[in-house]
């Protein structure tokens, strides 16, 4: 089935939003992560929590796991080790890498230290499969 072309990619924009709010941090020791959640009691509640995680992924997902409908999750973290959906680091610097997932598609943005951005698919990534299966994934209503 083809993607609407003017659906909103709810994945796409959470990643970006996290990644410009990562952009200057360059701590590769802590990962950080995003949810974009929308309450069932009022639809038009839409929340968006952003974490540092100190856990694993799945013991800090575990807060967020209150019934209502998870729009998309998303998770950052400063790498040497860049998934071949990615591309390659021609300097060997570290890069930070923004894995988001949604109910329908995933996205993922490489940023370089000088500033440079790309994006790649991250839907067959094991961090892309972890998220989705661990959270209610649903579309926007």
């Amino acid at each position: 089935m083809p993607r609407d072309p003017h659906a909103f990619d709810v994945a796409a924009r959470l990643a970006e939003l996290l990644d410009a709010a990562m952009a200057d941090d360059w701590a590769e020791e802590q990962p950080t992560m995003a949810v974009l959640w929308q309450s069932f009691a009022d639809p038009d509640d839409l929340r968006i929590a952003v974490k540092r995680l100190e856990r694993s992924v799945e013991e800090e997902l575990v807060q967020f796991d209150e019934g209502d409908a998870h729009l998309a999750v998303a998770h950052s973290v400063v790498t040497r080790h860049m998934p071949p959906e990615a591309g390659t680091r021609p300097d060997g610097r570290p890069v930070r890498l923004t894995i988001a997932t949604d109910h329908a598609s995933a996205c993922g943005i490489v940023r370089h230290p000088d500033g440079a951005v790309e994006q790649f698919a991250a839907g067959d990534l094991e961090i892309t499969r972890l998220l989705r299966s661990l959270l209610w994934l649903e579309p926007s209503r």
